[in-house]
């Protein structure tokens, strides 16, 4: 049974049986809570969706070279390519300028809108 209760997934999963010499009783829960996003970070959520995840989520392009995936890039001390600290300001640098096979988003998304995607992807 799954419910949701506020910003948190409550699941809950039981057993119970019983029968001639056996009874097993099996409990679970487990509470998942998440704070919902702020403006900006849904924002940047809609960016990401649009501009990212064809390729670092899903790779629809066929790319030989798959890209990185993206979640929990600022849980690491560096990013993907073992070189760069996994800072704020990388991740903006990159998405302005581009790296390797990924493309500049210059002119293509507003500083704001960088601001706004490095905010989501600061809680992917």
């Amino acid at each position: 049974m799954k419910r949701m209760n506020g910003n948190c997934n409550i699941v809950r999963a039981g057993l119970l049986c019983g029968g001639i010499g056996a009874y097993c009783i099996f409990l679970t829960s487990m509470i998942s809570c998440t704070k919902p996003l702020t403006e900006n970070e849904e924002i940047g959520k809609e960016l990401y969706d649009i501009h990212c995840s064809e390729c670092h989520d899903e790779n629809q392009l066929g790319l030989k070279k798959v890209p990185p995936k993206l979640h929990d890039v600022f849980s690491y001390s560096m990013l993907p390519d073992g070189t760069t600290p996994a800072t704020g300001e990388a991740v903006r640098q990159v998405i302005i300028h581009g790296k390797r096979t990924m493309p500049a988003f210059n002119g293509r998304l507003t500083g704001e809108q960088v601001e706004d995607l490095v905010a989501y992807l600061h809680k992917k």
